[in-house]
């Protein structure tokens, strides 16, 4: 059986070709050892002293990310190459989109500007530091409906926002700030991000599978659905009381003067809800630790001309799910979703389980903040600052891949026992059992290469090495 180090080595070296030279790779490989086996803040630093370089030249591990030309996203194209392959071969690839803040300290940092804190509470938002990124990631399900996704990190994209200019500056500076604000804003680069991977999946050999990329309300408007490339579909999002349309009847196309594009006007979706009329459908899904048998809507060919003009779309309306905060307490729902979709072919199961698994980016960002620490090396180069984040993702993402070679996707004997409060059994594993088993198999491995020391009739001192000499 191949070990987590031995898959993980594997990534690592498929990863070569990204840069130009083979030390410049071996100096990579090493920072990548020193990244996951450190302890405490995720520092260029701890992890030179973590590969035991705390004693030779240090500037040429930070020229590895200030000077060296390497391109981040060529690091992740194994990543993305192995877990395509992996990932269902009926439907779509899915792909999970959304975006994130990694908090910094400083508007000096190249990228970092103000942003609004999700965690601020919805009455009082609050602003923070940051450096914004686009992160994009394969949903493999290799359980099938038998246990829960993953979601492997394919791309990490900064996408910081224009600097705004100062309040003396001129009309002509504003005009030029307020279009460049709209070039480089959230959904515009997000596109950008989209069609960059719809080319590298091309590169792999995949050219004649679509492509589905599961996004949030915040990438559900007409600068995403109007910029969608070939054989890429969107699932998002979207409000209870948007405005759609039917399509022309032939009736209406039959009329003199210009042609129409739109028919009838549809009820907003929250009314198409509570329509009894519509009939609900079943399907079984995989959400929250279990099988669910949710409850949705479906209405074919919708026209939503305020975002994707006269492209057919599919609404689903999905009933709120019945949870209970503990076995005895009284059942509660979540809210209704409204999803609306370009994908007209794929079955409805799949593209709701595919929204359902988008919730394990959220898991990404949360793993890459607290276990990775991404953010928290202290770079202030233009070329560094970015991409000292990126790198940690694809290390995070080659964790989970080679986890999922070695061991596959259930938590087996090879990892730590729980802990005793820990009432669940089996499961997945998470980061930190993958880490801690990495970290093992490490020790492990290099305690049977240690030679050890010849024992001496001299006492249990007798072989403790002399005292380094003086210096002069």
């Amino acid at each position: 059986m191949t070990s987590l180090v031995d898959s993980f080595n594997g990534l690592l070296w498929a990863a070569k070709g990204s840069f130009p030279q083979h030390r410049t790779f071996r100096r990579m490989r090493e920072l990548a050892y020193g990244f996951i086996t450190t302890w405490g803040r995720r520092t260029i630093s701890r992890a030179i002293c973590a590969v035991h370089h705390q004693f030779q030249d240090w500037s040429a591990f930070y020229r590895l990310f200030s000077r060296s030309p390497w391109e981040p996203n060529d690091v992740f194209q194994p990543i993305l190459e192995q877990s395509v392959a992996i990932a269902p071969e009926t439907g779509p690839i899915a792909i999970a989109m959304d975006d994130t803040t990694v908090k910094k300290s400083s508007l000096r940092i190249p990228g970092v500007s103000y942003a609004r804190d999700p965690m601020s509470p919805k009455f009082h938002p609050n602003l923070i530091l940051g450096q914004r990124f686009i992160q994009a990631a394969t949903i493999v399900r290799p359980e099938g409906l038998d246990g829960p996704a993953r979601t492997i990190p394919i791309r990490f994209q900064p996408a910081p926002p224009p600097p705004k200019p100062a309040k003396a500056a001129s009309e002509e500076e504003l005009k030029a700030y307020r279009k460049e604000k709209k070039a480089q804003s959230l959904t515009a680069q997000g596109v950008e991000v989209i069609k960059d991977i719809r080319k590298r999946i091309d590169t792999a050999g995949f050219e004649k599978r679509t492509v589905l990329f599961a996004v949030d309300g915040g990438y559900c408007n007409k600068t995403v659905f109007r910029g969608l490339p070939d054989r890429v579909d969107i699932l998002g999002r979207t409000r209870g009381d948007i405005t759609l349309y039917l399509p022309p009847t032939a009736e209406q196309l039959a009329g003199k003067g210009r042609r129409r594009k739109y028919g009838d006007l549809l009820p907003k979706p929250e009314d198409i809800r509570k329509n009894d009329q519509v009939e609900w459908r079943e399907a079984k899904i995989w959400g929250a630790g279990r099988t669910h048998q949710l409850k949705y809507k479906l209405v074919e060919n919708v026209l939503w001309r305020s975002a994707a003009r006269a492209r057919p779309l599919r609404l689903i309306i999905v009933a709120p799910l019945g949870y209970r905060r503990t076995p005895k307490s009284r059942k509660l729902y979540r809210k209704p979703a409204y999803l609306i979709t370009t994908d007209l072919v794929t079955p409805i199961e799949i593209l709701i389980q595919a929204y359902f698994d988008r919730w394990e980016i959220e898991v990404n960002h949360r793993d890459e903040k607290s276990m990775f620490g991404i953010g928290q090396a202290q770079v202030w180069s233009k070329q560094a600052a970015p991409r000292v984040p990126q790198f940690l993702v694809a290390l995070y993402a080659m964790l989970l891949l080679a986890s999922l070679q070695a061991y596959g996707p259930r938590r087996t004997d090879q990892y730590q026992q729980r802990s005793a409060w820990y009432q669940k059994r089996g499961g997945r594993p998470s980061i930190t059992d993958i880490l801690a088993l990495f970290r093992e198999e490490l020790i492990v491995e290099g305690v049977a290469k240690t030679p050890t020391a010849p024992c001496t009739p001299g006492g249990r001192h007798a072989s403790r090495p002399k005292a380094m000499p003086k210096a002069g």
